[in-house]
């Protein structure tokens, strides 16, 4: 995968994850940590990960 395709995947499958657990009905300890999770992961991915891919 590129650049370009990651720019958009890794959000929107954060953004999936945190929808589905709140739909699924998850308590809200665990929507919280899927919040966490994911946004540690994105926040990584765009401070360190992406720099080392080609364009």
């Amino acid at each position: 995968m590129n650049r370009k395709t990651l720019d958009l995947a890794v959000p929107m499958v954060f953004g999936a994850a945190l929808a589905l657990a709140a739909v699924l009905g998850a308590s809200g300890t665990t929507v919280r940590a899927v919040a966490l999770v994911g946004g540690m992961a994105v926040a990584i991915y765009y401070a360190a990960l992406r720099k080392n891919l080609k364009q």
